[in-house]
C-alpha cells in the first residue's frame, strides 16, 4: 500500500522480521492503528530467513530464560495462539559444557526451573541412549530441555504478520523509511520512499541497519554493529527421525563453540561462526568453502555421520550485535521513538514476548512517556551502556 491512501497511524514498525511482525500483531490485537513498513519485497528475509530457529530455554543471563519461558509456550500452541503454523518440532535440546562449568549449568538449567520450563541434568553416558547419533567426547555436563526444538522462522514472521492483518494491520512491503519525523523533541512520523506518513510513536525493529541512518540522525545513538550470520545444511539420513522423535537433539556444544538442529528427517543445519575479516557491506558475502568446511569439522566431533556429509545449502546474512549481545528495547531519544533492536542472532526464540511485552509498554504509554514499565524488559534498556550496566550473564561457561 501506499502512504497516500492513509497518512496516518497509531505506531509505525520498521522492520517486518519475527520481532517486528511480533510487536505488529500484538499492537494490533490491543486495537492499535498499526503501519508495518518492510523495505524488502517480502518480509522476514533479513536476519529471520537466517536464523538457526532454535528453540531453548537455557541461557547463561536468566533474563534471557525468562523471556525464552514465556515464548515458548507460543510456539507449542501457535495455531491457537497466532494461527498457521511455525513449524514447531520438539526434538529435545542439550547444552553441552566441560566439566568445570558443571555448576554454572547446574545453576543455569535451575533457572530455566524457575521460570516454568523444564531442565533436567544428564549424565554424557545416558545422553547417548536418548541420541545415538550424538558424540560426547570431552562434554563434562548435559543440561537436557525435553520441550526444546526448533521452528520455521519465515513461517513464523510470516503467520504473525497475517495475524495482524486480521486485526486491521497495514503491512507495506516495499516501503523503505528514509527519515524520522519529529516535531520540537517528539516524533511526528517517518518519511519512506512512498511519501510521509504520521505517527506519535515509531518502533525501530530494523536489526543490522537500526542506529545507521535513522536513529542516529535524531541524535540517538544505538550501540548495535551489523554482524554477518550464517549456516549450512548438511545432508544427515535419520538426523530428524526416530522413535523419540529425533536421533540427535537440537544442540549447543560450548566446547567446541558449535551448535546444530535437526531440518526435516534427513538433514542437519549447523552454525557457521563469523569470520571478522569478511567485508561487511550492504550486501551479503556467501559463505566461503573454508568457513564451512571448519565449522563442519567442528560439529562432527559431535556428529561424526556430518564428516562425509554432502552439503546441501548455506545461508548468511546480517543481524545487529551490541556490546553485550543483548537486544536494546525500550524507549530513546525523542518522546515516541521506541527501540527493539540489536538482538545479536537469538531474537526468534524470544520474539512472542517481546512482541506481547513491547506493545504493552507502547500502549500503556511507555513509548510516549515513559510510563507503564514492563520488569522483564527491565535489563534491556537502551541507556545501559552510558549508565554502565551490560547485561551480563548470571553463569558464564568459556564461550557463552
Amino acid at each position: 500500500m501506499s502512504p497516500s491512501s492513509q497518512t496516518r497511524a497509531d505506531v509505525v514498525v520498521v522492520g517486518g522480521g519475527v520481532v517486528g511482525a511480533s510487536i505488529a500483531h500484538h499492537l494490533a490485537a490491543g486495537s492499535a492503528d498499526v503501519l508495518l513498513c518492510e523495505q524488502g519485497i517480502a518480509p522476514g528475509q533479513g536476519a529471520t530467513s537466517r536464523s538457526g530457529g532454535l528453540l531453548r530455554l537455557h541461557h547463561t543471563a536468566h533474563c534471557d530464560t525468562r523471556l525464552a519461558a514465556r515464548s515458548l509456550p507460543v510456539f507449542q500452541n501457535w495455531q491457537d495462539t497466532v494461527g498457521g503454523e511455525c513449524g514447531y518440532r520438539r526434538t529435545g535440546f542439550v547444552m553441552l559444557v566441560a566439566e568445570k562449568y558443571a555448576d554454572s549449568l547446574r545453576r543455569n538449567s535451575a533457572a530455566v526451573e524457575e521460570s516454568g520450563g523444564h531442565s533436567e541434568l544428564i549424565d554424557p553416558a545416558d545422553l547417548t541412549e536418548l541420541y545415538p547419533g550424538l558424540g560426547l567426547d570431552g562434554v563434562g555436563a548435559v543440561a537436557y530441555e525435553p520441550a526444546g526444538g526448533y521452528a520455521d522462522p519465515v513461517a513464523a514472521a510470516g503467520t504473525l504478520l497475517a495475524a495482524a492483518r486480521r486485526r486491521g494491520a497495514r503491512v507495506a512491503d516495499g516501503m523503505c523509511v528514509r527519515r524520522l519525523l519529529t516535531t520540537g523533541d517528539r516524533i511526528s512520523g517517518v518519511e519512506t520512499n512512498l511519501g510521509q506518513v504520521s505517527a506519535p510513536v515509531v518502533v525501530l525493529a530494523s536489526g543490522a541497519w537500526s542506529g545507521r541512518d535513522l536513529a542516529g540522525a535524531v541524535g540517538v545513538t544505538v550501540e548495535v554493529a551489523p554482524r554477518r550470520i550464517g549456516l549450512a545444511l548438511a545432508a544427515v539420513p535419520g538426523a530428524g527421525a526416530g522413535d523419540s522423535g529425533a536421533q540427535l537433539p537440537t544442540c549447543i556444544d560450548d566446547t567446541t563453540g558449535t551448535y546444530f538442529r535437526p531440518s526435516g528427517n534427513d538433514g542437519l543445519y549447523f552454525g557457521v561462526p563469523s569470520n571478522p575479516a569478511v567485508r561487511l557491506g550492504t550486501d551479503v558475502e556467501p559463505l566461503t568453502p573454508d568457513e564451512v568446511a571448519a565449522a563442519k569439522d567442528a560439529v562432527a566431533t559431535r556428529v561424526k555421520a556430518v564428516g562425509g556429509a554432502q552439503l546441501l545449502g548455506s545461508k548468511a546474512g546480517f543481524d545487529g550485535y551490541t556490546p553485550d549481545r543483548r537486544p536494546l528495547i525500550g524507549p530513546a531519544g525523542p518522546d515516541g521513538l521506541y527501540l527493539a533492536t540489536g538482538f545479536s542472532g537469538g531474537g526468534f526464540k524470544t520474539a512472542p514476548a517481546v512482541g506481547e511485552l513491547v506493545a504493552a509498554e507502547v500502549l500503556g504509554g511507555a513509548g510516549v512517556a515513559g510510563r507503564a514499565e514492563e520488569p522483564l524488559l527491565t535489563p534491556y534498556r537502551p541507556g545501559r551502556f552510558v549508565a554502565g550496566r551490560p547485561v551480563v550473564g548470571d553463569f558464564t561457561y568459556e564461550r557463552m
